[in-house]
């Protein structure tokens, strides 16, 4: 089964940017998609944070969920 894990290549050094492979020995095959990445630099990635910042609504309780579950089942229910 092929699985996917993400990477950044650096001067012959593969830094995993997410989960890693386990720890064994085993065959890959590289997709390069970018030639080069820069890596930001402080400030910018406190800039890019600043504005993402609102950007996602906040979390939701399980009761409000539930609440809008069981709204859309009696909706259903209805057509």
């Amino acid at each position: 089964m092929l699985k996917s894990y993400e990477a950044i290549y650096d001067r012959g050094r593969l830094h995993w940017t997410r989960d890693k492979p386990p720890d064994s020995r085993m065959r890959v095959i590289v997709t390069v998609i970018e030639e080069e990445i820069e890596a930001l630099e402080a400030t910018q990635r406190k800039a890019l944070l600043d504005q993402a910042r609102g950007s996602v609504t906040p979390r939701r309780t399980k009761a409000e969920i539930d609440r809008d579950i069981s709204e859309m089942r009696s909706e259903w229910r209805r057509d």
